[in-house]
């Protein structure tokens, strides 16, 4: 009977105990053991740190986009952008979100025309929100007082 290939021995690792309820609840929402989870945090942090220029570990790529949340890193973008739309600083956080959302979900060259496109479609897209928030707080007003 051929003998079952050796596996690499185990080392313990401690995890701080304040750490351990959000590594849990990380891994329940991407199915994940927490062990194998807290092994993908560390080799995307370990690959970060040899990595040439920037890098974003892949578990936080998935875990972003699982959650809808931009990947790209909001003080860099917004700092390259500024070079093309200096007045990108002036706008708000909401604004800023969908911003780096639209810069995030564009394929090909990002060109000044197309950023100056983005940044006023984020400054509508940003007034929309604002006024269905007010609408939707009417309505709401509305129905309390009924």
């Amino acid at each position: 009977m051929p003998k079952p290939p050796a596996s690499a021995p185990k080392k313990v690792i401690a995890v701080r105990l304040d750490l351990l309820p959000r590594l849990i609840q990380k891994a329940e929402e991407l199915k994940q053991n927490p062990n194998q989870l807290a092994n993908l945090l560390m080799e995307g942090g370990l690959d970060a740190m040899d990595a040439e220029g920037a890098y974003e570990s892949p578990i936080v790529q998935i875990y972003r986009t699982l959650k809808g949340k931009t990947l790209l890193t909001s003080k860099a973008v917004m700092a390259i952008c500024s070079v093309v739309v200096p007045e990108i600083y002036k706008i708000d956080q909401q604004q800023q979100r969908i911003l780096l959302d639209l810069i995030n979900k564009h394929d090909g060259p990002l060109t000044a025309t197309t950023l100056k496109g983005y940044h006023q479609l984020a400054a509508q897209m940003n007034k929309e929100r604002i006024e269905h928030e007010k609408e939707v707080a009417r309505l709401q007003r509305a129905q309390k007082s009924r």
